[in-house]
């Protein structure tokens, strides 16, 4: 991972280069090993490199091409280099060809089809000054962040983050009201695929490509990831579950490719513990050091399924396990907090775990760390018994109803199924009057329970934003033409959820490597029959089974989600508060409710609402913002 930045004089006024070097020195922590500039007649480009990968070494960005004249600068880890320099046909050894040159390469071989080609985390931009034209390109599940900001016929500017493009000088920086009320709200932060706290500044969405020419901006999608049914899939059961097994080891071994430390996360769940495991067979297949792997326990809760599950895993693979103790942490010194107070934005605060290992993972030379998001995602089955009732099948459809019924926790499911065979015969208007009430049910509760303003949430047409943010929850779930295929992976939310993880690292110098983000096994997951996804009252039943032999049966079928983040969350927050680290409590302000921050609700980290966790990471984010720890 590194930080990309640059922007485009549209009316041919001249560069200041300062304004390339503001944006860089915003990006110090999330590229620590090189910061470097390329200045043109109307141009300037910049990265701040975290070198990850052999080729990382092998070129300077921002890179020059001696013919064309393009410059290119990325953020990038392409995994399929040894298939792309063959068909570019550059006879070189991989390692010796940096990103740089293999994309510029790409793009004058396959234009705007050059993302589709390539497989792995990316973020790049392309300046053709003769042209005078712009590419860009961000990778399919969004693992590289891209923000920018256009003033027709005058400016563009880009950036790995909001933050930066703002750093530029010449961007408005007035906060999106909107954006604020998410962030007390809570709920709503995967709204979209593009929304910024910054009212002048967007995300590129993932999956898509942007070109600037001609003073007019194009962005258009490469990907979906529902296809054509590919011709390897599997045809039978026992095949499902090797394969699923092979295109997840296979992820994970894109991901190893590096000359400093790779690592792992470790929550004791399926999803981290399969690629613990894959990763640490890897490792010694390929006479590497023992793996490292990252967790948080606590020692002092001998009933915590997290930090049991975690030490079954631990023994049993050969790893290097580094334990960050619950109880040793929430008697850590204050100044162990501090990174709270540098978060990007307000979301940021809820991964205080996260950043925990993180942090263990830099202090102990770690560069890139891997995890389990989002694999909840891959394995959906949506309103199966419905899509099935509509076509008539209805011996399908109650079988589907009863298993979405028979969970842990779920008493009764052929009375549940019931309901929803009864659901399938209802028209479209009942459905529609239903999620109205629900939504209407829940926005409620969660305007009553946070300490969002009820005037500002009506001054910003917050109701309609929720509908819109349910609405994109409901719509996920994408449905191939013959019905045998069904993906939910490109919601925002996800993205949203893969965007927080990639600013929290940033602030360590680390770089997450999430492999069942990978491209290849998304569609893999998409053709995954419903019936091996949930099964016996299990979720992820293929998996479950594809790592029976591998993992511990206690991990592998293993059913709770009980994790230990609130609990961190409440020792980061108890920290900064004994510490002085928090501002002096909000004055008056349009889009909260006063929260009492000196009250009784603060007597003990235990008791502190998670609405009035969001106010005060708000709070600590404005304070910052306004006192130069962000763009003012």
């Amino acid at each position: 991972m590194s930080g990309i930045a640059g922007f485009i004089q549209l009316d041919a006024a001249p560069v200041d280069p300062a304004r390339i070097d503001a944006m860089l020195a915003t990006m110090r922590r999330r590229g620590p090993d090189r910061r470097q500039t390329w200045v043109g007649a109307n141009a300037a480009l910049g990265q701040a490199l975290l070198a990850t990968t052999p080729e990382s070494l092998a070129e300077t960005q921002p890179w020059r091409h001696p013919g064309s004249g393009c410059v290119v600068v990325s953020d990038s880890r392409l995994d399929n280099r040894p298939q792309l320099l063959h068909a570019l046909a550059i006879d070189l050894p991989a390692d010796q060809v940096g990103d740089a040159a293999l994309l510029h390469a790409a793009w004058q071989r396959w234009g705007e089809g050059c993302a589709d080609r390539l497989r792995g985390d990316f973020a790049f931009a392309i300046w053709d000054p003769r042209k005078q034209a712009l590419f860009c390109a961000r990778d399919p599940m969004g693992v590289r962040p891209f923000a920018y900001h256009l003033q027709p016929d005058r400016l563009f500017v880009f950036a790995s983050s909001a933050k930066t493009v703002v750093a530029q000088g010449n961007v408005p920086n007035d906060l999106d009201q909107a954006r604020v009320a998410d962030a007390l709200f809570g709920e709503t932060e995967g709204v979209d695929a593009t929304a910024t706290f910054y009212r002048s500044v967007s995300r590129l969405p993932p999956a898509h490509w942007l070109r600037v020419a001609g003073g007019r901006l194009t962005i258009s999608r490469y990907w979906q990831p529902l296809h054509d049914r590919p011709g390897w899939l599997p045809t039978h059961e026992a095949d499902w579950i090797e394969a699923q097994r092979e295109q997840l080891d296979r992820a994970v071994r894109r991901r190893l490719r590096s000359h400093r430390p790779v690592g792992s996360m470790l929550s004791g769940g399926l999803d981290s513990s399969s690629v613990v495991v894959l990763a640490a067979a890897a490792c010694g297949a390929r006479g590497l050091p023992a793996f490292p792997v990252y967790s948080a326990i606590d020692s002092s809760d001998s009933h915590c399924a997290e930090t049991r599950s975690i030490r079954t895993v631990i023994a049993g693979v050969r790893c290097a396990p580094t334990a960050v103790d619950l109880t040793a942490f929430a008697a850590a010194p204050s100044a162990e907090q501090a990174w709270w107070q540098l978060c990007e934005e307000p979301f940021d605060g809820t991964l205080n775990l996260a950043a925990t290992l993180y942090r263990a993972a830099a202090s102990g030379g770690g560069a890139s760390l891997m995890d389990g998001v989002p694999a909840d995602n891959l394995y959906v089955t949506g309103e199966y018994a419905k899509h099935l009732a509509r076509q008539g099948r209805w011996g399908e459809a109650w079988q589907a109803a009863v298993t979405q019924w028979t969970l842990p926790g779920k008493n009764h499911p052929r009375l549940h199924a019931l309901w929803t065979m009864a659901g399938t015969l209802a028209p479209g208007s009942v459905h529609a009057i239903r999620d109205f009430v629900a939504d209407t049910r829940s926005y409620r509760a969660l305007l009553r329970e946070s300490l969002l303003d009820r005037d500002h949430a009506r001054a910003t047409g917050f109701w309609p934003r929720y509908r819109r943010y349910r609405r994109t929850i409901g719509g996920s779930h994408q449905w191939h033409p013959t019905d045998e295929a069904l993906s939910s992976i490109t919601a925002p939310f996800i993205t949203a959820a893969l965007e927080r993880y990639n600013r929290v690292a940033s602030l360590f110098g680390v770089e997450p490597r999430p492999p069942y983000a990978d491209r290849d096994l998304v569609e893999f997951q998409a053709w995954m029959p419903l019936a091996l996804r949930t099964r016996d009252g299990h979720r992820k039943w293929v998996l479950r089974q594809a790592m029976s032999g591998l993992l511990p049966p206690s991990v592998a079928w293993r059913q709770d989600k009980s994790h230990l983040g609130r609990r961190f969350a409440h020792a980061t927050f108890e920290h900064a508060r004994k510490a002085g680290l928090l501002p002096n409590p909000p004055g008056p302000e349009p889009w909260m409710r006063r929260p009492d921050m000196a009250g009784p609700e603060h007597s003990h980290p235990a008791h502190v609402s998670e609405a009035m966790l969001r106010a005060i990471r708000l709070h600590c984010w404005l304070h910052e913002r306004a006192t130069g720890g962000l763009p003012v």
